[in-house]
């Protein structure tokens, strides 16, 4: 082959072999920052469009993924936000402890404290249920409570205390009940005195003293009943005028009662120590 043939073949084939490699060659990889950009703009599209459901499954992604990011904070804030409005508490609630735990500077960070608080009330079951949520409801709110003293949303944590309390306090008191009803006197002493010690401002102590008065005449202790009916007495001094001449009228039904209970056990002494001197004639 000649000089010149072999060069023009030569110069073909490197031409080819150029064609190939440029052929092979793949567009460049966005970056982390980019794709994570264009994430979190389809996720936050979502939550203000109110597609929920898609929002919250493209924000739980950035979460996941894209948490080194600064807009990482406002994207875990919509999450538990978009959960809070279709009113997923539990989830919510997670969600919304993720930012507390991570974000400590956060702007959102009094609204998403309160938002837990409210969360675990809505979650928080009857008195009948299992305590262990109200319980817990109950510990979040003191926690707010602790460091958000004043304003609206202390208010409205507040309220949400005080039923909690008034269920577990309902809790004790519906308990005393039914071993009144069981003609469990003894039984029913103790959780009325748990309820007096543990929620001594539930609306449930008048008639928890009341009850416990006549739980403690079926158990012939009327000294006891008649202190306890004093107690209620002092009690009633604090409440207005309407409220405090109801109360007597429930009082006086108590205090006959214990008399009643207390003549019948004087009967019944007489007739066995009347009974016991027969015997020994």
């Amino acid at each position: 082959m000649r000089a010149s043939n072999r060069l023009r073949a030569a110069s073909l084939g490197l031409a080819a072999l150029a064609f190939a490699s440029c052929s092979s060659i793949k567009p460049a990889a966005e970056s982390p920052d980019k794709v994570c950009r264009t994430k979190f703009d389809a996720g936050k599209k979502s939550f203000e469009k109110g597609r929920d459901p898609e929002a919250q499954e493209k924000l739980r992604d950035i979460s996941v993924n894209c948490a080194a990011y600064d807009y990482a904070e406002e994207a875990q804030y919509m999450l538990g936000e978009s959960h809070y409005r279709t009113e997923q508490w539990m989830e919510a609630q997670t969600e919304f402890q993720i930012l507390v735990d991570h974000w400590e500077r956060s702007k959102y960070l009094d609204e998403a404290r309160w938002k837990i608080v409210h969360a675990a009330y809505l979650q928080a079951p009857s008195w009948d249920r299992d305590p262990a949520l109200i319980e817990s409801a109950l510990l979040k709110a003191d926690e707010f409570l602790a460091d958000y003293s004043t304003g609206e949303r202390a208010d409205s944590a507040r309220d949400d205390r005080e039923d909690l309390v008034g269920r577990l306090a309902d809790r004790r008191y519906e308990t005393a009940k039914l071993y009144l009803k069981m003609d469990e006197p003894q039984a029913a002493t103790i959780y009325y005195q748990l309820l007096l010690k543990e929620y001594p401002k539930s609306n449930r102590v008048p008639v928890a003293r009341m009850e416990m008065a006549k739980a403690y005449a079926m158990l012939d202790q009327f000294e006891r009943a008649t202190e306890t009916l004093d107690t209620l007495k002092m009690e009633k001094a604090k409440l207005d005028e309407e409220k405090a001449a109801l109360l007597d009228e429930r009082i006086a039904i108590v205090e006959k009662f214990v008399e009643k209970s207390r003549r019948k056990f004087e009967e019944r002494r007489q007739r066995e120590a009347k009974e016991a001197r027969q015997d020994k004639l």
